[in-house]
């Protein structure tokens, strides 16, 4: 009998395995005591590489809360980077020229922002400049909003992250900046979970907005306080830099009067012959 694995969850969530129908994904997470941590399974040799490069002493070498990887059909392509590093992997050719477009020696001249690969050769490539390079004929809904957005750059702009389904044409997920989320032709039995997280991924980008603001507020204020001490300090300074120095030309003063007085007084003597 081969090893196989049937587990079901909430929701209609379920995993199914065996032998010759592996899934293959990264998972990065964070635990309670601030460690990160990168858990994945069947991905190709060239990727876990990078993924898992690590120093001499053994420290993991991507920064694993920016990694960001999106996977080809097949699980036979990839583009995956924590935004200094990158790698890739059988990218679609107009995908490869775009990016290598963008490099000069061996530095980025505008960074990748958003990479999606999707079925076929599709994919979606949008820059830091928010420059959008795209092949998406199996994704119609998708080509359209960027042919539209392509003329608008604002709107490119206000594009957070797209997920284009690998094995399904048609469907794809677009979170835009403001938490919202487009979507298409999602499998049936994932609508009601995708609908589910609308409200609460605008709710959320807008504490995390909040508490940005309340953060920079803070920053400026304690900048503010800092600048305010450090004129202060440096008017005090001022001061007794000033002070001393009066205080040692009054002693001058008085010094160069106990003289002449001393010197006047010893002539005084010697004209009135009894010095």
């Amino acid at each position: 009998m081969c090893d196989v694995i049937f587990t079901f969850g909430q929701a209609g969530s379920h995993f199914f395995q065996c032998p010759s129908r592996r899934d293959y994904f990264l998972i990065t997470w964070r635990d309670q005591s601030g460690g990160d941590h990168i858990d994945s399974h069947g991905l190709p040799p060239e990727l876990d590489a990078f993924l898992y490069a690590t120093t001499p002493d053994n420290i993991l070498l991507r920064n694993i809360p920016r990694l960001r990887l999106t996977l080809g059909p097949y699980n036979d392509s990839f583009f995956a980077h924590d935004s200094s590093a990158y790698q890739w992997m059988n990218l679609p050719p107009s995908l490869l020229s775009a990016l290598q477009a963008r490099i000069t020696g061996s530095a980025w001249h505008d960074k990748p922002r958003i990479v999606a690969l999707g079925a076929d050769d599709n994919f979606i490539l949008i820059t830091s400049a928010n420059a959008a390079v795209w092949t998406l004929s199996n994704y119609r809904t998708m080509n359209t909003m960027l042919d539209f957005s392509h003329t608008r750059p604002r709107d490119m702009q206000e594009i957070h992250h797209i997920t284009l389904h690998a094995h399904r044409y048609q469907c794809f997920i677009t979170q835009s900046s403001n938490g919202s989320l487009i979507f298409d032709n999602l499998p049936p039995h994932e609508i009601e979970g995708m609908q589910s997280m609308m409200a609460p991924m605008v709710r959320d980008t807008k504490e995390e907005e909040e508490r940005k603001k309340k953060k920079k507020r803070i920053e400026a204020a304690g900048s503010r306080r800092t600048s305010v001490g450090s004129r202060q300090e440096m008017l005090r300074r001022d001061w007794n830099e000033k002070k001393q120095q009066f205080k040692m030309e009054a002693k001058g003063l008085r010094l160069t009067l106990r003289m002449g007085i001393s010197a006047g007084g010893g002539g005084i003597k010697r004209m009135l012959g009894t010095g």
